[in-house]
């Protein structure tokens, strides 16, 4: 990763930064894929440089900060993007800086992966099949399982503490309208390294790198 481009975001009283990153980061998705490199894999890495996975604890405003970092291996597959052209509609809530050399004297790297967590609901809905499953295995009476499974359930905090960020699903099928497709939520988890893995360095089409040791691709880490 030799070059980077900033994009800075700007909330103002009707839009604030919750709602430009879901914007944004669609968009910047939707960038990911058109210019994918083979199926499922992007050349352009992802970086936070503002992230705070200790910002919900410390009440600051938003996680992930205001600004997202595009990297890649050269100044050309920046320029190809036109990221100005895929946040167009948003011009007035970002400020995309120009393509600059990644510094000499970088000495820190991070790796951007997503996490998965189940919510209590999913966990309430299957808890008549698990009770089954772990009572026949350990001839425990089921209702009783299934008082403990809801117990845990109702115990467990399932709130993640990673930032994140809302989105819409693109995989839903083309006949259903963009307002109509899934919401989930992207949880962005951070790993800063000294000595980054020499893996291709193929990220995702969320930018970020896979969590699978020797598919891990690092983006490198300064200050803004």
């Amino acid at each position: 990763m030799k070059y980077y481009l900033d994009i800075t975001l700007l909330p103002d009283a009707e839009a604030n930064l919750g709602f430009l990153w879901h914007k944004v980061y669609q968009q910047i998705h939707l960038m990911l894929v058109e210019h994918k490199v083979s199926a499922e894999n992007s050349a352009i890495g992802l970086s936070f440089p503002k992230y705070n996975a200790k910002a919900f604890s410390d009440n600051i405003k938003f996680p992930l900060g205001d600004k997202l970092r595009l990297f890649a291996g050269t100044e050309q597959q920046l320029a190809d993007l036109n990221v100005a052209q895929w946040l167009a509609r948003l011009a007035d809530y970002v400020h995309i800086k120009a393509i600059k050399a990644v510094p000499d004297n970088v000495s820190e790297y991070a790796y951007f992966t997503r996490r998965h967590f189940k919510s209590p609901e999913i966990l309430r809905r299957n808890i008549d099949a698990r009770a089954i499953v772990i009572a026949h295995k350990n001839g425990f009476n089921i209702n009783e399982v299934k008082t403990r499974l809801l117990a845990s359930i109702n115990n467990l905090d399932t709130k993640s503490k990673l930032p994140f960020i809302n989105l819409r699903s693109l995989s839903t099928e083309k006949d259903v309208s963009p307002a109509d497709r899934r919401k989930f939520l992207l949880f962005i988890e951070c790993e800063k390294v000294t000595n980054p893995s020499q893996n291709s360095g193929l990220f995702n089409c969320y930018g970020l790198s896979r969590r699978a040791k020797t598919q891990q691709a690092a983006v490198p880490w300064f200050e803004c």
